[in-house]
């Protein structure tokens, strides 16, 4: 099987935002923090995202922290991967969660 360079970039691209979102609610955690703004942790991460964005992912505003778990538990950050897919590469196939929550059918 042929190794395709671009999906590599990609890759490697939504890691290092994914992980400057990690370091973000990581430390805010261990600062003693007990609300994330969730907005701020995705601009800080480097995602431009605005509170229609949040509405049309059905993710609050402000999250709980909870420090004993590890961030990626109760951090919504799975919409957020999604979205930038879609975004950055929409000819990538999108992933499951975005499908089911956001491609919803009334029927």
């Amino acid at each position: 099987m042929e190794h395709d360079e671009t999906i590599s970039r990609a890759t490697a691209e939504a890691n290092e935002i994914f992980q400057k979102m990690q370091s973000v609610v990581e430390e805010q955690a261990k600062e003693g923090v007990t609300e994330l703004d969730v907005l701020e942790v995705t601009r800080a991460a480097g995602l431009e995202l605005d509170d229609g964005a949040l509405r049309e992912l059905q993710v609050p505003r402000v999250v709980l922290v909870h420090p004993f778990i590890p961030w990626h538990v109760w951090f919504p950050w799975r919409p957020f991967w999604c979205w930038w897919w879609r975004f950055r590469y929409p000819w990538y196939r999108c992933c499951p969660w975005w499908w089911h929550r956001c491609h919803w059918h009334p029927w």
